[in-house]
Parts: structure tokens; C-alpha cells; sequence
């Protein structure tokens, strides 16, 4: 979850008003366009591996991943992963600034919604510096919000 440059507080994404919001103190910060190209269709039925929320089924430049409509979180096949990070660059300003790390395999535990299995926590290989969950057996990779941005943004 990105936090607001002005107080540290959590944002929300707001479609109504184009961009995140601030929880605390109201900030508004434009959506990135990544955000604002998905197309987010009907629901997958299917429970968010961090939320629980229902995940929804959606595309980016045509390309299939499910994205919870409440933590904005993603989950991608392993089959179009290189696919959608390579849609979501073209999307993507490539002079933003990358954070350091917060999290470190092991932090969570996710539980995968095809299989019911635990996800591996783990670095994702290539850029971005960041830890992934992915299910080997149900070959799908959980992104927590922000984090696909945050591979296209390093590329």
C-alpha cells in the first residue's frame, strides 16, 4: 500500500476523484496511469490471498490478471507474468523513484485462492528489488499494490 507523501498515512484509491487519498489527512495524488489503464471487468469469485475481498477479473493492454478491488493487489499467471510487466512499463513513467524494500520473505504467510495452499514468500528475480508469493502448484504470483509498478518503474 502506498503511503501519503504528506503525513505517512495509508491512501486509498479513489476512481471517482482520479487518484489516491490520503486516509488521514485527505491528499490527493493522481492515480498512476498503470492504475488508471486497467480494465477491471466482473468478479472472479475467488477470495483475495491479502484481503479476503472477492478478486475481480481484469486486463492490461489484453493481457488476463485478477486484482482486488479493495487492497488493489494482483494475481498473475505465471503463463502471462512477463507479459503484463512488459504491458505495464509501456505504462509506466520510467523515471519514478524506486523505494527501498520493506518486506522480507517469510514477514506472511498468503494462502492461495485456487488451491487453498500456502504461497511462497520469496525475492522476485528480476527488477524492482521485492518479494513476490507465488503458488508453484496453481502457477500464479501474488503482487501487493504497488508492486507491479514498482518492477516497471526499475526496468
Amino acid at each position: 500500500m502506498e503511503n501519503c507523501v504528506n503525513c505517512g498515512a495509508p491512501m486509498q484509491a479513489d476512481k471517482a476523484r482520479g487518484g489516491l487519498v490520503c486516509t488521514h489527512c485527505g491528499s490527493l495524488e493522481a492515480l498512476a496511469p498503470l492504475i488508471r489503464d486497467i480494465e477491471i471487468g466482473d468478479a472472479a469469485d475467488l477470495p483475495c490471498p491479502s484481503c479476503g475481498a472477492s478478486l475481480s477479473n481484469a486486463r492490461l493492454d489484453g493481457n488476463p490478471l485478477l486484482v482486488c478491488p479493495q487492497c488493489k493487489g494482483m494475481l498473475i499467471a505465471m503463463l502471462h507474468f512477463v507479459s503484463v510487466i512488459d504491458a505495464a512499463s509501456g505504462h509506466e513513467d520510467q523515471h519514478g523513484v524506486v523505494m527501498p524494500r520493506a518486506q522480507k520473505p517469510g514477514d506472511r504467510t498468503l494462502t492461495c485462492p485456487h488451491c487453498r495452499q500456502s504461497m511462497l514468500s520469496h525475492f522476485y528475480g528480476g527488477p524492482g528489488n521485492l518479494v513476490i508469493d507465488t503458488c508453484e502448484q496453481c502457477q500464479v504470483n501474488w503482487l501487493d499494490q504497488g508492486e507491479l509498478r514498482r518492477i516497471a518503474r526499475a526496468r
